[in-house]
């Protein structure tokens, strides 16, 4: 199996989509990898860009790997090739859709492997979605990009389908501040509820919204947006300064 890039062709597509299409009605077959480099189904891009056939721990590591080996490509020219992040993910297929305890591969829908650049999906798939994520925001995107690579997690969807959040590094800042715990690698416990209690990420998002009515949003760093949270929030604030408080003591305690 080759470890250069490549981009799938119609074709390539075509036959990975039968492949998907395949999984879904139950067939045991295993990835379709030698369309990976049959010139038939697919071509060479322009540079020559190696890649590691890893697994990844995190979606966040995948997103960071991938910003590494892709910086050389014209950005705002792969963003939506849709051969080349099909032919990814068609190259990490045990990451994107691994087999489960029984044997078996559980597909989602089509969008998660061969990108759709409808707005309303275009973020889901499992690895332009990481990319993306990782290129705006680094490390800072770790609240969007915990779990495993063929998860996705409440946080990503509910930020990226409101795209002038997503694309706000203040506003990721102050979201990653309140929810993401780095001690167990995941969101706060209760931050994700799809309720819109008090201080947890739905309210966090109509908040936002209404002060981006009458702040710039964008000019500010992820402390000052969280400054301008009410009440409600104080709860998350304060447990995002505790848990700074026992980092810095237990970094200090190691030196």
């Amino acid at each position: 199996m080759t470890n250069r890039l490549r981009i799938l062709n119609d074709r390539g597509i075509a036959l990975y989509r039968d492949y998907l299409d395949a999984l879904r009605a139950g067939s045991e077959r295993k990835p379709p990898l030698e369309l990976l480099d049959d010139p038939w189904c697919s071509a060479r891009v322009p540079l020559d860009v190696t890649l590691e056939a890893k697994s990844f721990p995190s979606k966040l590591a995948a997103g960071k790997y991938l910003d590494e080996v892709l910086r050389l490509l014209p950005q705002s020219q792969i963003e939506r090739q849709v051969g080349l992040w099909s032919w990814l993910t068609l190259f990490y297929f045990d990451e994107v859709c691994p087999v489960n305890r029984y044997g078996r591969r559980v597909t989602g829908p089509h969008y998660r492997y061969i990108l759709d650049t409808d707005f309303r999906r275009f973020h889901r798939h499992l690895l332009l979605g990481p990319w993306t994520a990782y290129r705006l925001h680094g490390d800072n995107a770790a609240l969007l990009l915990y779990g495993p690579l063929h998860q996705t997690n409440r946080f990503f969807i509910e930020l990226t389908a409101r795209q002038a959040l997503f694309t706000n590094r203040g506003v990721i800042d102050a979201a990653t501040h309140l929810y993401y715990d780095p001690k167990t690698g995941r969101a706060r416990r209760g931050a994700g509820s799809p309720e819109r209690k008090p201080g947890t990420l739905m309210r966090f998002i109509d908040v936002v919204q209404q002060l981006d009515l009458t702040h710039d949003l964008f000019s500010m760093k992820g402390p000052e947006v969280a400054a301008l949270l009410p009440e409600e929030f104080t709860p998350w604030r304060q447990k995002a300064k505790e848990q700074r408080s026992f980092l810095r003591k237990l970094f200090k305690r190691d030196r």
